[in-house]
């Protein structure tokens, strides 16, 4: 008889991975996500949680949830998750399977399997202690599974661990029976340790004790204890204790002794040895219960009708995890600095689309850090919500809202101008527009109107945005039309937006096109090593055309070239102004450097760049300098 419960568990789940896999291939909107309901980054990310109160990448609640849901399995059901979810030990069963039928796979020697086993326990530290450290997640350098869902193309994957993990989990399986599973998986070792509950569960509380008692130990003491006690329970007993509770049983009396449970159990257990099984590599996966002959001989806790409980417990497990994390949202980061003064106040921003993850939400903390009176933030990545905690008496609130924004220009296209068209001018408010990702479904939304050439965006409430059109094509009629259409059009994807135009603006100009340029053009400086310890008279400054500085998104390859002038110390401060046409100009100091040398670094073939203090890497130089406009003593 078929154990058909497990088997629809497992071909569903590797389904909705090739699904997640195949859907950008007719959905070219759709960004596959394989980590949005991992349980073991979930574990490791509240480890980084308790440690560095940052969740680490884009994990949150759902897989902190499942992780905990599943360890919750293991300690009264059984492991749920290797038994019936995991996709590695799906496919490596299945491998195994095709190794046997080939005559390819044999058993691994008793003491070796005893002494291999300690290998997952060091991955699981190791793993858990790195992310804890940095909030990245380090088992995406070298999870087979991450690197074959992403095809090996992913950032965050370290190629030479990955290759090795893949290769030990295919060619271990067919020649060793699950051979991951048993020697190497950290999941299969964080659920180990909760088959001594009693053990396990006695080291939380204590840990627990000791933070409430205002003695906290660091989180690596936790995390060294639990592991310990996995390996001691696994190495040195090889089964669980006290729980789970359902527990594979043999009925002596009917039993054949025929070994054909023994044949057919996944993990190659000797089920006929023992009246009841208590295996630490049991997984409740009750494939001998189906596969025994003789009726109601194999059943679990001598109730033929509990073969049910696994897959069903594996459902409620999930379903609760996930409908519980709809209530619980952890702080991605939680930072504070400057001490906490008496008049502290809190400042909430909902709907800041560009907060995804930890990076995103560490380079804004970078950002408020070096505002007066912000003294700290906490972001939640999931629900794109930032609280800022700042000194009211040093700040007001509409200032801190304002540190958020980020006063931005867009030309959306140069067109032909006939006979000196004039260019007419909307001032207007839009309502439901903060963050960077507003300003680019603003863009969409307004470069859909081919007389809409260029706009740009100021602080205030409403946001001020002064729109740049063609009066000949559209009224300013039809921009407030579009700007309250409630969705836009983005690569063909409709994506719905809430801006809001609470009054009809101010219609203002025409202007010439040539001030329009000057208007929409956006001005570059940045200044280092010392520039504000020099009087402007002992400076020189070489300028230059440069056209690229006029394009959109140049500003990060803008960021690159100050970085690679920074290289000589000589150099202090680099500007892109519009004069006519778009113009660069570095300053320097003529004792320190020469023209000649700040010319050579602008024509470099490539741009040497700060990684950080001491690194450097090198791209081609995206830029064209032309001939130098002045060269003057300031």
């Amino acid at each position: 008889m078929k154990n058909n419960a497990r088997t629809i568990f497992q071909t569903t789940t590797l389904g909705l991975i090739v699904y997640v896999a195949a859907r950008p291939l007719f959905d070219t909107h759709y960004a596959a996500d394989f980590e949005q309901y991992c349980p073991f980054g979930g574990l490791s990310s509240f480890f980084s949680k308790m440690n560095l109160d940052a969740m680490a990448c884009s994990m949150n609640a759902t897989q902190v949830m499942l992780g905990f849901a599943l360890l919750l399995g293991v300690g009264f059901i059984g492991k749920l998750f290797c038994s019936h979810i995991c996709p590695i030990g799906t496919v490596t069963e299945w491998l195994g399977a095709l190794g046997r039928k080939f005559t390819l796979q044999r058993e691994m020697p008793a003491k070796a399997d005893r002494w291999l086993r300690s290998l997952k326990y060091i991955l699981l530290f190791v793993t858990v202690y790195l992310t804890m450290t940095d909030s990245e997640l380090f088992c995406k350098t070298y999870d087979p599974y991450f690197a074959a869902v992403n095809g090996f193309n992913n950032s965050d994957i370290v190629l030479a661990y990955a290759v090795a993990a893949m290769l030990l989990t295919i060619g271990g399986a067919l020649f060793y029976r699950l051979f991951w599973c048993k020697y190497l998986c950290p999941m299969g070792a964080f659920s180990n340790i909760f088959l001594n509950a009693a053990a396990a569960g006695t080291l939380v509380l204590l840990y627990a004790a000791t933070y409430m008692l205002g003695y906290p130990l660091h989180p690596v003491w936790l995390l060294g204890g639990l592991v310990l006690i996995g390996l001691v329970t696994e190495v040195g007993f090889m089964r669980s204790f006290l729980l789970p509770i359902p527990r594979i049983t043999r009925n002596e009396q009917t039993c054949s002794n025929c070994h054909f449970c023994d044949d057919h159990c996944p993990q190659g257990i000797t089920i006929s040895a023992t009246p009841e099984v208590r295996h630490i590599d049991c997984n409740l996966c009750t494939d001998c219960a189906y596969k025994c002959p003789l009726k109601q001989t194999l059943t679990v806790n001598n109730k033929p009708q509990h073969k049910y409980l696994a897959p069903a417990a594996a459902l409620v497990l999930i379903a609760s995890a996930l409908i519980t994390a709809q209530f619980v949202e952890f702080t991605t980061i939680s930072l504070r600095w400057g001490g906490a003064p008496a008049s502290t106040a809190t400042f909430t921003q909902t709907g800041m689309k560009s907060i995804t993850c930890y990076g995103s939400s560490m380079a804004l903390a970078g950002t408020l850090e070096d505002i007066d009176g912000i003294v700290g933030v906490d972001t939640y990545a999931s629900s794109h919500t930032v609280k800022i905690f700042y000194d009211s008496s040093v700040i007001s609130g509409r200032d801190v809202k304002a540190s958020l924004f980020t006063s931005t220009k867009r030309a959306l296209r140069s067109p032909a101008l006939q006979n000196g068209e004039p260019v007419g001018v909307l001032d207007i408010g839009v309502l439901g527009f903060f963050d960077a990702v507003d300003f680019r479904d603003l863009a969409s939304l307004l470069g859909e109107m081919e007389g809409v050439i260029g706009f740009e965006t100021r602080f205030g409430e409403p946001v001020h945005t002064t729109i740049y059109y063609l009066p000949s094509k559209l009224s300013p009629a039809d921009i407030r039309t579009q700007l309250n259409r409630g969705h836009v059009l983005r690569d063909g994807e409709r994506v719905e937006l809430e801006f809001e135009t609470p009054n009809e603006g101010v219609v203002g100009g025409p202007i010439r096109f040539a001030e329009y340029r000057t208007r929409i053009f956006n001005g570059y400086d940045d200044a280092f090593n010392g520039y504000e310890e020099y009087r402007e008279s002992d400076l020189s400054a070489y300028r230059f055309p440069m056209a690229e500085a006029a394009s959109p998104g140049v500003r990060k390859d803008l960021d690159l070239l100050a970085s690679h002038l920074s290289k000589d110390e000589g150099v202090v401060r680099f500007t892109t102004s519009f004069d006519g046409v778009p113009m660069g100009c570095v300053y320097f100091d003529p004792a320190k450097t020469t023209q000649k040398a700040v010319v050579s670094a602008l024509t470099a073939k490539e741009l040497t760049y700060y990684i950080s203090d001491t690194e450097t890497e090198s791209v081609p130089n995206p830029f064209h300098i032309g001939a130098p406009a002045a060269s003057a003593k300031k």
